[in-house]
This record gives structure tokens, sequence and C-alpha cells, in this order.
């Protein structure tokens, strides 16, 4: 079965937002610190940078400023200064409880998950009726398999909000982890009873009734999930699988495609379809099927992982770029693409985001935008020399010889060794009826690979 969105595993609330509330720690804003906040709300990140270091520059006691830069370097991806400036957060305010919870969202991030722990229980120190820090504090203890200490700190939430369908779900899934799966059934249902919307209590439950045999409520859970969460795609696989075994074989495959449909990156919906299809006699459209299962299982975790930071942190520039990259090895161009621009809008100066930005628009034959964005690079960055390679390319895809020319000289300025331009000059001569000149480039090409590939095998056996 797929896994559940980690977001949805823990039920918790985005407190590491760029602007969360300050509490009762607030201190006074001058007015950089509250331009600083104008430009981070307006997704202005660059320069709500510049403002907080401003701010920085003036009071280097302003603690908020401080914990605002940290979390913009949070969501750009620059988790070791986003914990260096946490901690000095800390330290300068030893009883600010919005920095211990900032503080401990970074070391999660960075998987640190004891000193997490750690930094949580600090923050409770300083207000012990902080639910979302039990919370918390359960995940580190979870994920670092401290299942008993887990439990505990989701018992001593519950005291303060018994009524909190979040917790009795994470409860239901610590003891569905530990195969417990009475105690998770009776946690899970509760949260239904507090929380009729709940698709991930539903889930949930479908899965154990699954297992354990019970499957009309199982079917009847997860068609539950998708009335309430048509774009979520676990459910329609795990009811799927159900009519396979109920023999309805016609309504499984149709639900194993609308799973594949909704999200072109469910492996195993991809694997469940195939194994049907096999079975059903169709020998090429199901290996067609194993194919693809093949390709995205591989990277199927690691999808998942930058999903579920972007479920806490939407404006997180490199879990999009990962994605970006992801989707992009998968020829997902489009869905690359998607990522790419959103980790620009985050950090319009990412030279790799926008040059790989370029490279899937390239392939969707896209060539103005992407000359666009290779020539904003250049302009970022002046002696890239892969970058005037790749704007040769998307010069010569439009027929544009002479300016693909034009690049290509830039390259081997800055780069005689690039081997990859001799393969685009061969390319552009071969176009142009100069055989021989092509034959050149494409043995300079070889030559230079080669030398490239055996340098590469000696370093990697020193």
């Amino acid at each position: 079965m797929a896994r559940l969105s980690l977001k949805a595993l823990w039920g918790l609330c985005v407190v590491c937002a760029l602007l969360s509330a300050c509490g009762e720690n607030h201190t006074p804003e001058i007015d950089g610190y509250a331009e600083a906040r104008r430009l981070a709300a307006a997704g202005k990140y660059t320069a709500a940078v510049a403002a907080c270091k401003q701010v920085l520059e003036a009071d280097s006691q302003h603690i908020e400023a401080r914990l605002l830069l940290a979390r913009l370097d949070l969501t750009q991806g620059r988790l070791g200064l986003a914990a260096q400036l946490a901690e000095q957060a800390v330290q300068l305010a030893p009883d600010h409880t919005n920095a211990y919870a900032l503080l401990g969202n970074i070391y999660v991030r960075q998987r640190r998950n004891a000193d997490a722990a750690a930094i949580y229980q600090e923050g409770l120190r300083t207000d012990p009726d902080r639910v979302d820090l039990y919370r918390k504090l359960a995940i580190a203890h979870a994920d670092d398999g401290r299942y008993s200490e887990a439990i505990k700190t989701l018992q001593q939430a519950l005291e303060r909000a018994a009524d909190d369908p979040a917790i009795h779900y994470n409860l239901g899934v610590i003891y569905e982890r530990q195969a417990q799966y009475d105690n998770a059934s009776d946690a899970f249902i509760r949260t239904t009873e507090l929380d009729t919307t709940y698709g991930d209590a539903y889930f949930r439950l479908g899965q154990i009734q699954s297992k354990q045999g019970q499957v009309a409520v199982a079917a009847s859970n997860f068609a539950r999930v998708i009335r309430l969460r048509p774009d979520y795609a676990p459910p329609y696989i795990g009811l799927g699988q159900i009519f396979v075994q109920q023999g309805r074989l016609d309504e499984a495959e149709r639900l194993f495609k609308q799973a594949a449909t909704i999200d072109p990156f469910a492996a195993e919906a991809y694997h469940r379809l195939a194994t049907l299809i096999l079975r059903q006699g169709d020998q090429e459209r199901g290996e067609q099927l194993l194919t693809i299962f093949k390709r995205i299982q591989p990277v199927s975790g690691e999808i998942e992982r930058f999903r579920y930071i972007l479920s806490l942190y939407p404006a997180d520039a490199d879990a999009h770029y990962n994605l970006g990259v992801l989707y992009g090895g998968l020829q997902r161009y489009a869905e690359a693409a998607v990522e790419y621009a959103a980790a620009l809008k985050i950090n319009d100066q990412d030279i790799s985001a926008r040059n790989n930005l370029a490279n899937v628009l390239l392939r969707q034959g896209k060539i103005d935008e992407a000359i666009q964005h290779y020539e904003f690079v250049l302009s970022l960055n002046p002696r890239y020399a892969k970058g005037y390679n790749n704007l040769g390319a998307a010069y010569m895809m439009g027929s544009d010889l002479k300016r693909a020319s034009q690049a290509f000289a830039k390259t081997l300025k800055l780069d005689p060794q690039n081997a990859e331009v001799h393969f685009h000059l061969a390319r552009l001569y071969n176009s142009q009826g100069l055989q021989s000149r092509a034959a050149t480039e494409m043995k300079l090409y070889e030559q230079k690979n080669q030398a490239a590939s055996k340098k590469k095998a000696q370093a990697q056996n020193e």
C-alpha cells in the first residue's frame, strides 16, 4: 500500500510558516522589521532577507528579526544558517518558546531528531501548554524508534487537549507502527468521532481492517476517503485491491488507472495494475506497466520525502528544486517545470533552478522561453560556461545558427575541456553541410569525453 503523506500521518499544523504568530513572546516592531514581514508575506524572500539583515545591523538583539531571517533561510534551503540564527535566538532569549519551536523544526529537517527532542523539551519548559510542541516531540521520539516515549508525550498532550483529533490520530499511527492494530483502530475511530472529515484516519482504519479480513468495512472506509479526498491516490489502490480479491476485476482496473492518473508518481498503482493485466493474459501491456513501475519505484521514497517537506513548508525552495530534479529524471518535464518555477518564485537568483527550468522547457519544445531563462542565468553569472553551452543548443534548435556558434565559442573560451560543446558543434556543422568540420568536432568530443571518464575513474580509485 502506498505510504500515506507524512503531513496526514502526524496531523501537524505549519507552525514554522514565515509569519507564524509570535505569541506572548512578541517584541515591539520597528519600521524595518515591519517591512521585512511585509516583504515575506508578499513572497519577496530575497528582499525580505535583506530587510532582516538591515534590522539586525541596527539592533543585533532584535529576536523577531533574527527568527524571521532563520525562517527565510529555512525556506530557501540554507539549513545551516537557519540553525545558527535560531540557536542565537535561543541564547539571547532563553524563555522565547517560538525560538525553541523553530530550532526544533530546523533540527528535524537536518534529521537531528535527538537534538530536536531536547529543544522541544526546553520549549515545553517555557510553556507547558503548547500542544503543538508535544506533537513535535512525539515525532522526534517516534522517528528514532522510541515509541513508548512518543506515546507518553501524546498522552500528556491529551491531558491538555482531550478533544484534539490529530493527537488521537498520532497515537493510532504509532500503535500501527508497532502492529498493535486493536489500539490503533480504537485511536482512529476516536479520531473520526471527533472529526468526521478526517480522511487519513478512515484510510488508516481501512488498511488495518483489510489486513484483518474485515473486507466490507475496509471497502466502506476507502470509499469514504475517496469522497472526502478525490485527488488522493492511495484509497483508490486500497479499494482496487479489495475488488481484486472479490473478483471484480474491471472495477479494480478502473480504480488502479484512476490512482495513476491522479498521481503519475504512484508506483504501486502501476504495480497493481500490471499484476492485474498480466493475470488477464495481456503480456505486452503488463510488461509496459511494470517498466513504468520499475522506473518510478527507486525514487518514490525521495519523492514522498520532498512532498512531505512541502506539506509542512509550502514555500521551501530546496524541496521544490529536488522534486524538479526527480520529475525531470523520470521525463515528466511539465511537472518538473512547475517545481523549478516554484523554486524560482521563492529565490529568483537560483542559477541551478533557472538553468534546469530552461532545460525542461527546451525538452518540451518551448525554445523562446528556454532562451530567456538561459540569458537570465548568464546575466547573473557571465562566466557560467555550461549556460553558454545550453544557450547555444537552444539557439540551434531555433535555427539561429549564428548565435548558436557564438554561444559555443564562449563556452570553449571559458571551459576549453568541455566535451559536450564539441558534440553540439558537430551537429551544427552537419546541418550546414560542413562534413569535414563536423567530423573534427566529433573526434574532439570523443577524445575529451574519454579523458574525462578516465580522470573520473582514477579519482574513484584513489
